[in-house]
């Protein structure tokens, strides 16, 4: 890090070492190397800016100690983090640090919530559909109509319970939702952050008057822990809004290190890989850590299974390991039966082996250790541990040992310290490519300065105007030749943009499929019977019956898509898209070839076979103008479009004859999609025409300018000579100099 600091310090210097001398330097190139300086010292202050916060994501179901896992990792046990309410309203958390603690609650948009209230009411009418037809089958029943079978009561998905839960909830609260929907609330004017979190039961807390509407919520609280930290912690449910799930998995992609928890319990059951595919992307992360939680709980439950505490220690997380490689395993294995592995597995099969944790063993552990009183659930779980293994006591420091929170540290600080590294890499990347742009920029000065001192030298002025005169009129007289050699290359430029469109529209129809599987599961039916309801001591019952029934449970397979999937496809059109236009709009026009026509062209205007002429008169201010041809890059709008996407869906996954619901939707979207991806292609190509069209008008003035400059620097540096060549001998003493160290 020392010698990128060295080079970091002479790179900041150059631009004021040369200043001084903004006077005998052509103005351009002073110009950009001041923007060389200063975009590396933004982009190095980026870097560095990016690289200082350690972000973390924690993913896992509500109700699994993640809070606990936190407080204790990052707050030494204090209860900082808020508690989700239930799991289907937990809320999107961003936390970091801030001198004065403060918090901003973003509300659904009116869209999003529209799509809660469709689901909620098209779930509710399945259950009464269903309600209604129990109750016809009950009547026909009692009318002893024949061959009458009862109705399948029908499933609802976690999405539909969720939506129907935050409906009641919302229009139990007695806030005017409309007023709050689309809009943020900032929360701000307290001293201490447990006060503010008081403050948002408002908001995530299980009675709070808003819970029901709150997308997500970024808290920033004043504790020394949280310096240089960004915790995500995301809902932890089968999120209902598509469009917050995405951006679950926006937050996630950005992250370090995520913690995945999963209960010991029930480790990484049909729910828990549910939940991960939908909050962690496919793409870009690098580092999970895989945690088991509360593992008190697991092992008084199977404690009586074995002799001794290391014994059974070992046991159950050999055997909750072994459970974990074969959930993973069996997920990749069906990745590859659909054609791919997925990166997100493969990372987590590089999780393995998970680590085992108990927050609440190391509060009490804490506790014994400064003489704290426990809380009664505390003094409980002590008790009971206690009296699982005779002659063994978990005194403070087995249990911290056991608590294993120490191996998470470990393994976020291995998170950090790689970071470090890739910040050391990507400094030492911006360094050379400045340096090398640096070096052209030196070079084009001395070679500039050693002109203009060979002019003062010779002092020729009358001759150096005459000839420079002549130029100009040969340049201006020649302009047409110039204009079209800009014309070929504007020709050739609309054209390879406009082949692009053809190559994004072929990339659509691969959008338009959705894939669809095949999964199974169980489901209850009820069937009927009629028994007698006869008492023989109640002669008028003798004739009496009633209905028995009984519930059954199939196998039922079903074909069906993930919607998250479909919603990848497209964000990846937009985003290949966008990468295929910035590519092919640099790609345009051959900046290196075109410079080289140009110059060639106005080589040949003019004669060169003058012996009392040097040429570099002429070819110096003819490379800055060259050099002052620029082509705009661009680039479509992917965050407009992105949110363009993911507004068109609702649930996270579709079944059955929903799936072609979905693939017309997709073709819909991909539609939209190419339409704005045209115009907006046809926006870059006007820019670029026009730029080039620009860049044609000032390429004569441009270049006679700067001849007449080099008269007019000439006559300027003739009043005082001597001075004036101890400045140009300073400069390129001073160029020399850098440029041997650069």
């Amino acid at each position: 890090m020392d010698s990128i600091n060295i080079r970091f310090d002479h790179l900041e210097s150059l631009n004021k070492k040369y200043q001084k001398f903004s006077g005998q330097i052509n103005q351009d190139t002073l110009s950009n190397l001041d923007s060389l300086v200063s975009t590396f010292l933004s982009d190095a202050e980026n870097a560095r800016n990016e690289n200082r916060l350690l972000r973390i994501g924690i993913v896992g179901q509500v109700k699994r100690g993640k809070s606990s896992l936190l407080n204790s990792l990052l707050f030494d046990s204090q209860d900082i983090l808020p508690k989700a309410a239930t799991p289907m309203t937990a809320a999107l958390t961003k936390i970091s640090y801030a001198e004065e603690p403060s918090a901003t609650v973003e509300f659904y948009t009116e869209d999003e919530w529209q799509k809660v209230k469709l689901m909620a009411e098209q779930a509710k009418a399945k259950m009464e559909n269903y309600q209604h037809q129990r109750q016809e089958f009950e009547r026909k029943k009692t009318m002893k109509e024949k061959g009458v079978r009862p109705p399948v009561k029908p499933t609802l998905s976690n999405e539909e319970e969720a939506s129907i839960e935050l409906l009641e909830m919302a229009l139990q609260s007695d806030v005017d939702i409309n007023a709050c929907l689309g809009q943020s609330k900032q929360i701000s004017g307290v001293k201490q952050s447990s006060d503010l979190v008081s403050k948002l039961h408002e908001y995530v807390g299980s009675s709070g008057k808003y819970t029901a509407f709150v997308k997500s919520t970024e808290l920033r609280l004043s504790i020394d822990s949280l310096k240089d930290i960004e915790v995500v912690d995301t809902p932890g449910m089968n999120d209902p809004i598509v469009s917050r799930s995405r951006r679950t998995q926006d937050f996630i992609g950005q992250c370090d290190v995520v913690l995945f928890v999963s209960y010991c319990g029930q480790f990484l059951d049909v729910v828990d890989m549910r939940l991960l595919a939908q909050s962690i992307p496919n793409k870009g992360i690098e580092n999970i850590i895989l945690i088991g939680s509360i593992f008190d709980s697991v092992l008084l439950d199977e404690c009586h299974e074995y002799q001794d505490a290391p014994t059974a220690i070992r046991s159950i997380t050999q055997k909750l390991n072994e459970a974990a490689v074969g959930a993973i395993n069996q997920v990749c294995e069906q990745d590859g039966e659909n054609g791919n592995q997925s990166h997100l597995m493969k990372t987590l099969q590089n999780s393995l082996p998970a680590t085992f944790v108990s927050a609440r063993w190391l509060d009490i552990s804490k506790k014994l250790k400064a003489g704290e009183e426990l809380s009664e659930e505390e003094a409980h779980t002590l008790k009971q541990i206690n009296s699982t293994f005779e002659g063994f006591e978990f005194t403070a420091e087995i249990l911290e040992v056991l608590a294993n929170i120490s191996r998470v540290e470990t393994q976020v600080n291995e998170v950090r310290d790689k970071k470090e590294e890739i910040l050391s890499s990507r400094l030492e990347g911006l360094i050379e490519g400045s340096m090398t742009g640096a070096r052209s920029l030196l070079t084009q000065i001395k070679q500039d300065v050693e002109q203009k001192k060979k002019l003062l030298e010779e002092g020729d002025i009358e001759s150096l105007s005459q000839k420079q005169a002549e130029h100009i009129k040969k340049l201006e007289s020649g302009e047409v030749r110039v204009k079209a050699t800009f014309e070929k290359y504007r020709i050739s430029a609309e054209k390879k943009l406009r082949s692009l469109l053809a190559e994004i529209q072929q990339d659509a129809q691969g959008v338009k499929r959705v894939e669809s599987q095949t999964g199974s599961r169980q489901e209850s039916y009820e069937t009927s019977h009629e028994v007698s309801d006869s008492t023989w001591y109640k002669p008028w019952s003798w004739r009496a019956t009633r209905t028995e029934y009984t519930t059954h449970y199939r196998t039922v397979n079903y074909s069906y898509a993930n919607v998250n999937e479909a919603v990848d496809k497209l964000e990846s059109f937009v985003i290949d898209s966008s990468k295929a236009l910035f590519k092919a709009s640099l790609n345009a026009v051959n900046l290196a070839l075109f410079r080289k026509d140009i110059k060639e062209c106005v080589r040949g205007l003019l004669d060169f076979s003058d012996d009392s002429f040097d040429p570099e008169n002429i070819l110096l201010p003819l490379s800055n103008a060259i050099e002052r041809i620029t082509i705009p890059a661009v680039q479509l709008d992917m965050d407009h479009h992105i949110q363009t996407v993911r507004e068109q869906f609702t649930s996270a996954q579709v079944e059955d004859d929903e799936i072609n619901q979905l693939r017309n939707e997709q073709s819909r979207v991909v539609g939209v999609l190419l339409k704005d991806i045209a115009r907006e292609l046809e926006t870059s190509i006007g820019l670029i025409l026009q730029k080039m069209v620009k860049e044609e008008e000032q390429f004569i003035p441009s270049l006679t300018k700067d001849l007449k400059a080099t008269v007019a620097q000439l006559e300027e540096d003739l009043k005082d000579k001597e001075a004036r060549l101890n400045n140009y001998e300073e400069i390129l003493y001073t160029l020399r100099n850098d440029l041997s160290e650069i």
